[in-house]
């Protein structure tokens, strides 16, 4: 066994804060009995860590990197036999119906085939557990209705001079990319060949337009995390990029927020469970342990609360207030003031969830998040985004 980069036993795992939150993390290591050490990542660095250094990690939360992690042999298949929902994988992916339909990018890349490659033809080896999914937009304070009226929602709104200073966006090079051509597309008129797979050209025209935008001071600024996010929002962000989990601390702490459905569609994306190539022995059993620990239902039920769905919803309906289930996945309103993942109140009663229901929100995906062919120019121009 590799040498451990925390002292003692125990299992290591490495995820952003949005999907290991702390209730999440104290819950596992409550029911499962043995050490955890949970490390937490909000930055592209967390990548590069999985990549170098297997060693160094046991469990990876991962999104949208499974095809370099795997390729760079730094992850290891996970035995379809020793998940207590195995089977139920394998007939989702099998059947594509069900919910399993409306996240059928999921199954793409999750199959380990004879030839060691990843696909979609079912075998008794996966490349990641799959756990949450949904689609992410903007969010934009009330306030900006006063700037723009009665506009249509747009991802163009991140490049509209009218917002000048009041922009924020991600920080990540993968998913800022995307919501930026997202943003080119609608404010000049312009059409990619692929919004999820840009040419170097067009990774070009899209870097210069945000060089140029940051140098006069259009943004205010970017974010790594889902509570830098809410700072930026209160600290006068009218609009910006948004996970759901920076929404629901807005609304915790009584500021409106609103979630565009843009016309343009939202960017979709998964969230998944990779065990480390050096895992081995306890370490392993303790890896299976946790994969189906999360299976269980609890853990996606305390995520639909910041509003993800989970991969496989029945499970989790059982963890949910009846309420819960119908504003969260049903696009009910909600019939009683619901609570964030952390207990306090967040969701006011008679609230309805923009987008609508779980089938109509996933329905909104334009594009999913995933590394394009250019990823190291995108970095490479990303970075000097970020420097300008």
């Amino acid at each position: 066994m590799a040498a451990r980069s925390v002292p003692g036993p125990g299992l290591r795992i490495i995820g952003r804060s949005e999907l290991v939150t702390q209730p999440t993390r104290d819950r596992a290591a409550a029911d499962l009995g043995f050490p955890i050490h949970f490390e937490l990542i909000d930055s592209i660095d967390g990548l590069a860590r999985v990549v170098t250094r297997p060693d160094t990690f046991d469990l990876y939360h991962q999104w949208h990197t499974v095809d370099l992690i795997w390729t760079a042999r730094c992850i290891q298949p996970i035995d379809v036999a020793r998940l207590d929902h195995g089977q139920e994988i394998l007939a989702a992916a099998r059947g594509r119906s069900g919910p399993s339909r409306i996240i059928d990018t999921v199954f793409d890349k999750l199959f380990v085939q004879t030839d060691g490659r990843l696909g979609s033809s079912p075998t008794h080896h996966l490349s990641m557990l799959p756990l949450l999914h949904g689609v992410d937009s903007f969010g934009y304070m009330p306030a900006l209705r006063d700037l723009l009226g009665g506009d249509a929602e747009s991802w163009g709104w991140l490049l509209d001079p009218r917002l000048h200073g009041r922009v924020a966006m991600i920080n990540d090079p993968v998913l800022g990319m995307i919501e930026a051509a997202l943003a080119v597309e609608a404010s000049r008129d312009r059409a990619f060949s692929s919004v999820g797979n840009l040419t170097l050209d067009e990774v070009d025209e899209v870097a210069d337009i945000l060089l140029h935008k940051k140098r006069i001071g259009h943004f205010k600024g970017m974010w790594s995390s889902f509570e830098d996010s809410a700072r930026l929002a209160q600290r006068g962000a009218l609009i910006q990029s948004i996970f759901s989990p920076g929404v629901a601390r807005l609304r915790s702490l009584g500021q409106e927020v609103i979630v565009a459905t843009p016309a343009e569609g939202s960017r979709g994306w998964h969230a998944d469970l990779c065990i480390s190539s050096e895992a081995a022995g306890e370490t392993l059993d303790m890896a299976y342990a946790y994969l189906n620990w999360w299976q269980n239902g609890w853990a996606g039920a305390l995520a639909a609360r910041q509003g993800y769905y989970a991969t496989f919803p029945a499970r989790v309906r059982q963890h949910l207030l009846p309420g819960e289930w119908e504003y969260w996945y049903e696009g009910q309103p909600a019939p009683q003031t619901l609570a964030d993942p952390y207990g306090q109140p967040n969701i006011p009663a008679g609230h309805r969830r923009e987008g609508g229901s779980h089938a109509e929100r996933m329905s909104s995906a334009r594009v999913w998040n995933t590394f394009m062919d250019e990823h190291t120019h995108i970095v490479h121009r990303w970075r000097e985004f970020l420097s300008a």
